[in-house]
């Protein structure tokens, strides 16, 4: 587990890329449960497009509770970290352009998402911190982390979904799924 100090309050980074343990078996990610639906109180936005593995520009219709404006803003998903596209040395780091290839296609320019928030609302950069679902209901933090296009990163005190996040990228990690069968010793 690696803790960062940031902004008064402790970052929790699981799930660094390590040798995991020999995959038994090759199963496709079991999904995330769905709901009937975006959760009770979610703000509806539409998708601009992805920056990267686990943030997005979006655009709300109306001013809401998560999105106050409807003017084009970012948001980063809470409880999950993709790879970098610009990694210290420039480069795009391992699977950065997986994660964002996925995250494309399960949030397409155009689509619908609806946002909760956690405790705290915009992150040092001011994008707005968020839980995401798609019309479906499938949850688009938890669908990223059980394909392991991300890596866990529980970011005090927004706590709300990380033992399911937590639960999906560990299952993806062992069964060796995406970043998790490709990146390790990279």
């Amino acid at each position: 587990m690696l803790v960062l100090a940031a902004g008064g309050g402790l970052w929790y980074a699981y799930g660094r890329p390590e040798a995991p343990p020999a995959a038994t078996a090759t199963a496709s990610p079991s999904p995330p449960a769905r709901r009937a639906g975006p959760p009770a109180g979610a703000q509806p936005v539409r998708v601009d497009f992805p920056l990267d593995g686990d943030s997005l520009q979006v655009t709300a219709d109306q001013p809401g509770p998560v999105i106050d404006v409807t003017d084009p803003v970012q948001l980063r998903l809470l409880g999950i970290d993709a790879p970098e596209l610009h990694g210290a040395d420039g480069s795009p780091q391992c699977w950065a352009d997986a994660a964002r290839a996925e995250l494309h296609r399960l949030a397409p320019n155009g689509a619908r998402l609806w946002l909760l928030p956690d405790a705290q609302r915009l992150d040092p950069y001011g994008r707005r911190l968020v839980y995401a679902w798609t019309a479906d209901g499938r949850f688009l933090n938890g669908e990223l982390a059980a394909l392991g296009a991300v890596r866990e990163l529980a970011i005090r005190p927004n706590l709300a979904h990380q033992p399911e996040l937590h639960d999906a990228v560990e299952q993806a990690r062992v069964q060796r799924r995406g970043l998790w069968g490709s990146c390790v010793g990279r």
